[in-house]
Formats: structure tokens, sequence, C-alpha cells
């Protein structure tokens, strides 16, 4: 029996976490079957009684953590010991830093902990992995959500303006995850690993600019200042990702992401006020 993406109760391990949370979001606003688990938990995967869905297991998180990998590891372990599809978030710090860019069959050199965590997920005949470039989400304390912290607290963002980033909303990587598993069942040689990050890279710098001047609206951060940190000092964390292939071979195309920063800051405020 083949594959179907759109016959499958989405387990979504990790629904603390941004991505998760946006998953969970999605599959709600779509009608999609769906369970929630925290990273940490040990529930077993049971499909609810009635229903005509198989399971697939969405690991939610790249696992920044030894701990969180630990954790991942036993998900991957047990998703293989029942034979579940399985989905991966992983991340561009697979990789050594590279101006140009990098591909997915480029030598894996970086985090060694994601590195054996993807392997592991290929142990799964059925896995997607999914390579993402700096998520945000103004969720749960991400990058944005600490910049905007330290501005309060400080008053003043010193920031890199060399090294280049790739943002990238955590609700379009649910999007895209849930696209790929909409086309998957036509063709199950599209299992594998693919790059998804934003269309245009910038800089710590650059995006804090923006970041502060969405805020701006909605709080009196006049008084920030932003500077430049010096360029001795700027330390490359991970590449940018090529998404060639997952375009190629899904249609996917990356998404500019200040519109959606703008859209992320908005719902921030309104949840802030409520």
């Amino acid at each position: 029996m083949g594959f179907s993406g759109t016959n499958r109760h989405w387990f979504i391990i990790g629904a603390e976490f941004p991505v998760g949370q946006c998953l969970a979001d999605l599959a709600s606003e779509l009608a999609l079957p769906y369970s929630s688990r925290r990273l940490d938990s040990r529930e077993q995967l049971t499909l609810p009684s009635g229903g005509a869905s198989t399971p697939l297991a969405i690991l939610a998180t790249a696992g920044d953590t030894q701990q969180a990998n630990e954790h991942l590891q036993a998900w991957i372990e047990l998703l293989i010991k029942q034979d579940i599809p399985m989905v991966l978030l992983s991340s561009a710090k697979v990789f050594d830093y590279n101006e140009v860019g990098s591909l997915e069959n480029d030598e894996m050199t970086g985090d060694a902990s994601l590195i054996a965590l993807e392997n592991s997920a290929r142990d799964q005949l059925r896995h997607l992995i999914v390579r993402v470039n700096q998520p945000f989400s103004l969720l749960t304390g991400d990058f944005a959500v600490q910049l905007l912290a330290k501005a309060r607290s400080e008053g003043r963002l010193i920031l890199d303006n060399l090294i280049r980033i790739a943002p990238t909303p955590a609700d379009d990587i649910a999007l895209v995850i849930h696209a790929l598993l909409q086309q998957i069942d036509c063709d199950e040689s599209l299992w594998g690993t693919y790059h998804y990050c934003s269309v245009e890279s910038t800089t710590e710098y650059a995006f804090a600019e923006v970041l502060l001047a969405e805020a701006r609206q909605y709080e009196d951060l006049a008084h920030v200042m932003l500077e430049e940190l010096d360029d001795d000092q700027c330390q490359p964390s991970e590449s940018i990702l090529d998404s060639k292939l997952i375009k190629h071979n899904f249609g996917i195309k990356p998404k500019p992401w200040r519109q959606a920063l703008s859209r992320l800051v908005r719902r921030y405020y309104r949840a802030d006020n409520k």
C-alpha cells in the first residue's frame, strides 16, 4: 500500500516549540487529525479509536541542546521500531560555515550531534529531513523575542552587520512541511533531505533594524540604540542554505522574511496586550 500524506494522523513531537505550535495551529485550521507530544514525553503514539488514518510523526525542533538531542534520538529509535514515517526538523549547523551557501549533498562537517540525529532518521526508509536557517516566531523566547527583551532592558543592541543570515518564519516552515506531505504520496522517491529558508539573506543588525521599526508601531522604543559589532568580533554560526531542490521537486518557492516579520510582530503585540 502506498503512502498517503493526506490521510495521516500527525503526531507533533516537540509541540511546545514554535514550529510545533505552528503545526498544531495549522492542523486545527485545516481540520487535520493530530496529537501533540512534548519533546520530553514518552507517551505512547496510539491512534484514536474509530479513525481511518495511519500515523506520521513530525519532530518539530532541531534540538539545540544535548538534552534535546537525547530526547530526539529516543523518539527516532521508537519511530523506527514502530515503522512510523517521520519528518525531522534539522539545521544548517550540520555544515561548517560556507559563505556561498550549502547544498543537500555537501559534506557534513558541522555539529556532530545533529549529523548523528539525521543519520539515525535515515534508518527509517520513509523520512523527510527539513533543514532550516534561523527560525523566528516571536513565540517562547526565540531570538527575535530575545532581541526585543534586550532592547528594553539595556536600551542598546550591538550586532553583527557582516555575516549573512537567513531568518525564516516558523509558520512558513509549518506550511512547507504540510506541502511536502501533501505531495509525497504521489511519488515516494521524494523522501529524503531538503533545505528551506527565506529568499532574502540579511545580517543580525539589519534584521534587528526592521524588527525595531515594526515594534515601534506598538511600543516606545525610540531610546534604543543600534550599533554595529566590530568586524573582527563577528562569528558565523551557520551557512545559508540553498533551497533549489525543494523548489525543483515540490514547486515550493522561498518567501521573503520581511512581510512575515511584520505579521508576527503584529500578532505578538496583540497577544501581549490581552
